[in-house]
């Protein structure tokens, strides 16, 4: 089995600059097991699966592709700079005719899109919703050993 690797800098046009991230190109639905072993070898912050969803699809001719994320210890539900990375590899280095590509992703669905010499990125808003004061009080207690003081009204 071979698998194309790709480093990536994201945030920067130059190298051994902004943030990097190892983007795979999967022909076929790989094992999580096999992707963490990717991940803990390529010992980047996230290594990015690109797996084409129709198998008469091509890298450079498709525009949904999945999408997973790895740390060297993980599966992550999200990845900014690996997304991009991503996008970069199947817009610059795979030569990818669309001016838009969407990704599945366990998020839900991420755009990447073409804007003259840079990539777009959109991703999912989430919404925020009013939280009790005191459930926070008794959280940030836990959390940091506060259990039995008093933490300032």
């Amino acid at each position: 089995m071979q698998i194309p690797v790709f480093t990536v800098d994201a945030f920067t046009n130059k190298p051994f600059c902004g943030n990097p991230a190892a983007v795979c190109l999967i022909e076929d639905e790989l094992q999580d097991e096999i992707c963490q072993k990717i991940s803990s070898e390529m010992n980047l912050s996230e290594t990015a699966y690109i797996k084409k969803l129709n198998s008469k699809d091509t890298f450079s001719s498709a525009s949904r592709f999945g999408l997973r994320w790895f740390t060297p210890t993980r599966e992550v539900p999200l990845c900014g700079h690996a997304t991009l990375a991503s996008a970069a590899v199947l817009f610059y280095i795979q030569k990818n005719s669309n001016s838009s590509l969407t990704f599945e992703t366990l998020s839900g669905e991420l755009y990447a899109r073409l804007s003259g010499d840079h990539i777009v990125l959109d991703f999912p808003m989430h919404t925020s919703t009013p939280q009790d004061p005191q459930e926070v009080k008794e959280l940030i207690k836990v959390s940091f050993g506060y259990r039995n003081r008093h933490l300032a009204q």
